[in-house]
């Protein structure tokens, strides 16, 4: 019984007690770069005249770099605005996950995407697009 106590007293005191700190974050996935190269994203399906071709569902998972990655449009992945110290934990910019997904859908032959979504899983620290890659048919 004394052990019991004793490990549970030590697992208390180690454990601590840990701050969760007021944040506000703010993410965008801006269109326009590839909407003004004539590219048409829409989060429906309807109104287009269109023929599907893929599914397309893109996952990027936060962590450490790969040896020889780039960090180009990363965001570095720190415990609060402001931290001023060094960081090796990377997660997706807007920008990113719009290059990797439209040019994915574009070497498919596409020239848009519909019903098109993000989504962010703290579980798994990872942020998916996704949406189906389509050719829209000019009037």
């Amino acid at each position: 019984m004394k052990k019991n106590l004793f490990l549970l007293m030590i697992t208390l005191a180690l454990s601590g007690c840990s701050k969760v700190m007021y944040t506000e974050s703010v993410y965008t996935v801006d269109y326009r770069e590839y909407i003004n190269s004539g590219f048409t994203i829409s989060p429906t399906v309807t109104g287009f005249d269109y023929q599907p071709i893929s599914n397309i569902e893109v996952v990027f998972t936060s962590g450490d770099l790969r040896k020889g990655e780039s960090d180009k449009d990363l965001l570095p992945v720190v415990p609060y605005k402001g931290y001023t110290g060094k960081t090796n934990k990377f997660s997706p910019s807007g920008k990113r996950m719009m290059d990797k997904i439209v040019s994915e859908a574009k070497q498919l032959g596409a020239n848009g995407l519909i019903d098109f979504k993000t989504s962010y899983s703290p579980t798994r620290k990872a942020w998916t697009a996704s949406g189906i890659a389509v050719k829209i048919k000019q009037p």
